[in-house]
Order: C-alpha cells, then sequence, then structure tokens
C-alpha cells in the first residue's frame, strides 16, 4: 500500500514538473535555420529540429546587455521565422537605443531588463530584431513579442485583453518577412 502511494507521488510530481509551469497548451513546431543577421552579430544561428529551444526558458547571458540582446535575438529567431512569420502575435514593447519613452533614453541595459522582466511574466515571450521583418516601418529596434502565432489579429487582441493589458502595453503585430507594413497592425478599441 505505501508502495503504492510512493509511486503515485512520483507520477504526479513527474506530471507537473512536466506540464505544469510555463505550459500553456500550445505547441511550437521545431525551428527552422536562419541566415539572417542582426547588428553585430558574427554568424548566422542553425539549429536543427532536435535542438528546439524552450522560449520561456532564458540562456546564460553575457554581462554586456548589447551581447546579451544579441543571444537572446540568435537564440529566438529560428522559431520565429519558422513559426510566426505571416502570423499575428502579440506586442509587448518595442525599443531601440536612445528612444525618449516612458520617462528615460533606453539604453541597452533597459531594453533587456524591460525584455527579461516580460519573459518572467508571461510564459513564451520571445526577442525579435525588426530589421528581420519587413512589416515593421524601422529595422532598428528590439521588440518583445509573446511568441503564439494567431491566423486573425482579433485573437491575439484577446490574448492581450485576457492578461489585463490595456492598449498603451499591447496590440497585435503580424510578423512579415516580405511585403510592406500596411495593415500589418491591429490596436485594441
Amino acid at each position: 500500500m505505501v508502495l503504492i502511494v510512493v509511486v503515485a507521488l512520483g507520477i504526479g510530481w513527474g506530471a507537473a514538473t512536466l506540464f505544469g509551469k510555463g505550459s500553456d497548451g500550445d505547441t511550437v513546431a521545431a525551428p527552422a535555420s536562419s541566415e539572417a543577421k542582426s547588428p553585430g552579430s558574427e554568424a548566422s544561428s542553425s539549429q536543427g529540429p532536435s535542438e528546439s529551444p524552450d522560449p520561456s526558458e532564458s540562456p546564460a547571458l553575457s554581462d554586456d546587455p548589447a551581447k546579451a540582446l544579441e543571444q537572446l535575438i540568435e537564440k529566438d529567431r529560428p522559431s520565429v521565422k519558422a513559426d510566426l512569420n505571416g502570423k499575428w502575435v502579440p506586442q509587448l514593447s518595442s525599443k531601440k537605443l536612445g528612444l525618449e519613452a516612458e520617462g528615460k533614453n533606453w539604453k541597452e541595459k533597459d531594453i533587456l531588463a524591460e525584455h527579461q522582466g516580460l519573459r518572467e511574466e508571461f510564459p513564451r515571450v520571445q526577442l525579435v530584431w525588426s530589421g528581420d521583418f519587413a512589416s515593421f516601418k524601422e529595422d532598428d529596434f528590439w521588440v518583445t513579442v509573446v511568441g503564439i502565432g494567431y491566423d486573425d489579429p482579433e485573437e491575439a487582441l484577446s490574448w492581450c485583453s485576457s492578461h489585463g493589458l490595456g492598449a498603451d502595453y499591447c496590440y497585435a503585430k503580424q510578423l512579415n518577412t516580405s511585403g510592406g507594413i500596411d495593415g500589418t497592425t491591429r490596436l485594441q478599441d
């Protein structure tokens, strides 16, 4: 009897560990390799299907904020391009060096801190370099998105509202590697 209880507890713990925390029921296909580079990167990232990273896990980041941002882009780029191209995503932030917003002049350390905070708060958050996508007006922004692709912008907006994020903090953005910016942004009402 004691053995049955111990085995049952072990199975329960294993299931909770495997499927609990950070699992929101959505699945992501394995990332494809990418040849694109963001500014300052020395080489492209190439990962095979067996190396599918969990976007919610943080890699061991450099102490240099600029290098840490590059590491996050390189880690997230394959799955973003493979899984989110042509999809609508909830966009949580977009910052560039020297941007005057929210009472400060944004530096790499500020952009990294904000992104890491969002990455910890919301499962599946990923970092996007706007220069990798034709759907952004400018090509020099670090963009924090939720890595869940939707076919309809209303679904991405629903994610924003269901997480208590108003129009100033979350909107729907379509990520496209080709085309232009027209019709790729949808704001909350």
